[in-house]
This record gives C-alpha cells, sequence and structure tokens, in this order.
C-alpha cells in the first residue's frame, strides 16, 4: 500500500514539470486573434509566453465561443482561459490566479441616434427602469456590479445576448440593441477599425472601477492543482515587477486619436 501511495505521489509530481496545458481562448481583435498565417497574436498571446517562460511549462491554443469556454474548463476538456472574471459562480469549478493577468477596462458604447436614452443613465443600474436594449457577450462577466444586476430580472430583460462579441458594432447598426457592453481599448479599436462604427457609435462610460479591471488566469479544478496555480501566481508577480508587462501594453496602444 504504502509502494501504491508512493508511486502516485512521484507521478503527481512529475506530471507538475514540463506539462503541456490547452487553451481555450475567443478570438478578440488586440488580445487574441491569427494572422494571415494562422499564426496566434495580440497582447494576450504575448502576455501568456511570457508568463510561461517563467514556469517549465508549454501551452497549445484552441478557439472557440466564450460558453465553450466556459463549458469546456467546467468539463476538464480544456485547462486554462485568459484575461477571466472571478465569480462565485465560477469559483465551483475553476481556479484563479491572485495576481492580474491583465489589466482592461469595460464600458458602455451606444448608437448616436439613440443617446438621448441614456441622458440621465450614469450607471448599469439605471438601465434596469428604462425602455433599453443592451448587448452583451453570453455568459461574459464584466464587473462584480453586472453581475449581481444579472440576478435582478428586469436587469436581464434589458440583455440581448451574443455568442461573438466582434459582432456588437453590427447589432446596434442593425438596430437590434440600443448600446452594448466592449472592452474599452478593443471597442475602441472597433471604431476606428471601421467608418460606418465610429460614425454611427461612441463611448459612453466605464462600467468597470480599477479593482474590477484586473483579469485573472482561470483554470479548470479538474485538471490543475492549487499548487500549480500558486506557480502561475510567482510568475506574473515577477512579470509585473520586471517591467516586462508594461513593454508588452505599450504595443497596443491604440493610436491618439479621439472618437
Amino acid at each position: 500500500m504504502r509502494f501504491i501511495l508512493t508511486i502516485c505521489l512521484l507521478s503527481l509530481a512529475f506530471k507538475s514539470y514540463g506539462q503541456e496545458f490547452t487553451i481555450a481562448v475567443n478570438e478578440r481583435d488586440i488580445y487574441r486573434f491569427k494572422d494571415e498565417s494562422g499564426t496566434w497574436i495580440g497582447k494576450d498571446i504575448e502576455l501568456a509566453k511570457a508568463v510561461f517562460r517563467r514556469t517549465s511549462h508549454q501551452f497549445k491554443i484552441i478557439s472557440m465561443p466564450w460558453p465553450r469556454v466556459l463549458k469546456g474548463l467546467e468539463s476538464g476538456a480544456v485547462d486554462i482561459t485568459l484575461a477571466a472574471a472571478v465569480s462565485p459562480e465560477r469559483q465551483e469549478y475553476a481556479l484563479f490566479t491572485k495576481q492580474a493577468f491583465r489589466y482592461s477596462h469595460y464600458m458602455l458604447f451606444a448608437h448616436k441616434n439613440k443617446l438621448d436614452l441614456f441622458q440621465s443613465i450614469k450607471n448599469l443600474a439605471d438601465l434596469a427602469n428604462k425602455d433599453i436594449l443592451i448587448g452583451a457577450l453570453r455568459g461574459a462577466i464584466y464587473s462584480d456590479s453586472y453581475n449581481e444586476l444579472l440576478k435582478q430580472q428586469k436587469f436581464v430583460e434589458r440583455l440581448a445576448y451574443i455568442d461573438n462579441d466582434q459582432k456588437l458594432p453590427s447589432f446596434v447598426l442593425k438596430g437590434r440593441v440600443d448600446a452594448y457592453i466592449d472592452s474599452e481599448i478593443e471597442g475602441k479599436h472597433y471604431l476606428l477599425k471601421q467608418t460606418s462604427y465610429s460614425a454611427n457609435i461612441v463611448p459612453l462610460f466605464r462600467i468597470t472601477s480599477d479593482e474590477e479591471a484586473k483579469s485573472k488566469i482561470m483554470f479548470s479544478k479538474k485538471t490543475v492543482s492549487q499548487r500549480l496555480v500558486d506557480e502561475f501566481d510567482k510568475a506574473l508577480a515577477e512579470l509585473h515587477k520586471s517591467g516586462e508587462y508594461e513593454k508588452i501594453s505599450n504595443k497596443f496602444e491604440l493610436p491618439k486619436q479621439t472618437l
């Protein structure tokens, strides 16, 4: 019995070194997307490489819609996803780093023709009592306050879900929603990228605090131990302390252009 226990412990110890983790992501401009040759590039990809260089592990990336990413983590079909928010529901099946993987705010973007609807709105909670429809990514947790508001039926009735957040601007242009929630950097990038977007859509206000802007690395409890999460936390701390995080982030700053 003691011999079998020793073998099991040695097996677990061996697996903690030199593992290859499967990272599942939904493709997003700036953060993680494939170039013309099919190679993964973007801010999150460079940050992931910088983190993994500080460990003994390797990774491969697969792409799927965000709801499937979460299901994959829950079932253990995938090991990791990047830049995720912590919630009690997710903590049932996932572990999170304590250190931030990336800092990014979320904003509300609205159609210019609908701005009068938002004159008295200062935060998401105000939407519950307004006849306004907001586009949101299915399964996303943009902020703690957003997560709490999802418990209110009145607020949920104001949301129209979509599985691909890159289509949110077109959702507005087609008149299916009055506004939508998106990453501040990525959302503004889309507006600058297409004149039809910038001519009709404007950013309104942030829905996240500075603390809520800290996204984490999220791990499946089915395949990753807390000890391994601690190893990645150490790597993240070294990444931020070294200044490499700022160096990578600066490469992906938006042009100095007013929307």
